[in-house]
């Protein structure tokens, strides 16, 4: 199971979702989001969001500022935000 970041529920929330082209450049922003201290979760890219890479980072919503500014200061560049997601808790097959 993969750990959320501090301060996220699993009722129906916005967060912040970076997708990306390819598992290096995700792993890259992981990397350099982390370093800046970013509060994230490393989760497998939603079925409804159409990306090349199967993984995608999920921020909270009051991560988000903080995320674009380290992702700007980094000089990253090769990310889509989709920004409302909403996520929705799913138990046992059935969304809750």
């Amino acid at each position: 199971m993969m750990n959320e970041p501090e301060s996220m529920d699993n009722g129906a929330e916005s967060y912040g979702l970076l997708v990306f082209d390819s598992t290096n450049m995700a792993l890259k922003y992981e990397r350099a989001l982390k370093s800046a201290l970013v509060l994230l979760a490393v989760i497998p890219t939603p079925v409804e969001i159409t990306a090349e890479c199967g993984i995608a980072l999920l921020l909270n919503d009051s991560q988000v500022a903080r995320a674009k500014e380290a992702i700007e200061a980094a000089g990253l560049s090769g990310h889509t935000l989709v920004y409302p997601f909403e996520r929705k808790l799913v138990e046992r097959g059935k969304e809750v």
